[in-house]
């Protein structure tokens, strides 16, 4: 879903304006970086911090609608966040 949000230097910017008068300091989606495995588990719980927002922000670009992830894949999500979190613990 990062990949959408960025496509274009509008749409970070309407991400944020979706948040403004819901949050205290609106933020943006986190991307993945290939050689630490840490940004996996930072994209993944920012994410789903971030996840009723981003359905907002879809209700305006509607093109990305086929990325939103299932209940399905939500839930795994949450399990692969239970198994990474301690691994953060002892890790860092």
């Amino acid at each position: 879903m990062s990949i959408a949000v960025g496509a274009s230097p509008q749409q970070p910017q309407d991400f944020i304006e979706i948040q403004n008068n819901r949050v205290k300091i609106p933020i943006t989606l986190l991307y993945d970086v290939k050689t630490r495995w840490n940004s996996t588990l930072n994209m993944l719980e920012r994410s789903v911090r971030l996840r009723e927002f981003t359905k907002d922000w879809l209700q305006t670009y509607a093109e990305f609608t086929p990325l939103w992830s299932t209940p399905e894949e939500w839930t795994q999500i949450e399990y692969i966040l239970e198994v990474l979190q301690p691994i953060r613990f002892w890790t860092l």
